[in-house]
């Protein structure tokens, strides 16, 4: 015969209701402690770090050297990235001064993709048997280049740092397609005007100019240029007239300067 069991019913059910009852209790608990391993598992895994970053935009900074700069780097916990990404790119272009803005991006959940836009190169200051680049932002950055780009004027002579700002300034005022054709910009001052420039362009003619006024005067050198019949001197420290190269500099006040 089979043993029965002694426990009534009723008991039964009210074991039941306790043991639901405890369990209720205990449920917080039970989420707190999977939520702790779950994190911990999470933790130790490497889909908590970054996977890999990705760099573009860039010219003249070498991937190598950002990603050296770059406070956030493979293998860098996702805590230290997410909702910090602007702050990770302001912190990435205050170490580069070729850096005119830096975008930080998660994508893909542990992917970090940085993009970098640098500000161009204007120009070179000639300086110790070196070229130093001139960024749009009036920079001047001191790591030297044996040979500047084709395109963009050496600027030379320049030993006081006020006139070389203050040229720079006003060169960036002039448009691209005119800066293309100046060969050199030279700080050549006189007795009567501490402030003269002078100006070779790609073309063959010279240019003479105030730094306080060349960046809107050369605005007007195309139009100048175009009237030219042949290789000319043109002088805009005051107005603007030109003469031929062949003519010594006497006849720059005679009857065969021509006026604009």
């Amino acid at each position: 015969m089979g043993q029965r069991s002694d426990i009534p019913e009723s008991e039964k059910g009210l074991f039941h209701r306790y043991q639901i009852r405890n369990l209720k209790k205990m449920w917080p608990l039970i989420i707190l402690t999977i939520t702790i391993i779950g994190c911990m598992a999470f933790l130790i895994s490497p889909y908590s770090k970054v996977k890999s970053v990705d760099i573009s935009g860039n010219e003249i900074i070498s991937v190598k050297q950002i990603k050296h700069y770059s406070p956030v780097k493979k293998g860098t916990s996702l805590f230290s990235v997410w909702g910090k990404q602007k702050k990770l790119a302001k912190r990435l272009k205050q170490r580069s001064q070729r850096m005119q803005s830096v975008k930080v991006k998660l994508v893909n959940f542990n992917q970090v993709k940085i993009k970098v836009e640098e500000y161009p190169t204007i120009g070179y200051l000639y300086d110790h048997r070196g070229y130093e680049p001139i960024l749009q932002s009036g920079v001047i950055i001191k790591t030297k280049v044996l040979n500047p780009r084709d395109g963009f004027p050496v600027l030379k002579k320049f030993h006081d740092p006020k006139k070389l700002k203050r040229t720079i300034k006003q060169y960036r005022r002039i448009n691209p397609p005119v800066r293309a054709v100046i060969n050199t910009i030279s700080y050549s001052p006189t007795k009567s005007n501490p402030d003269r420039i002078f100006l070779q362009m790609t073309d063959g003619n010279k240019v003479y100019a105030s730094i306080s006024s060349f960046g809107d005067k050369m605005d007007y050198y195309p139009s100048i240029n175009s009237k030219l019949k042949v290789k000319s001197i043109i002088n805009m420290e005051v107005g603007a007239y030109s003469y031929p190269i062949t003519k010594k500099q006497s006849a720059v006040n005679t009857s065969v300067a021509q006026g604009y």
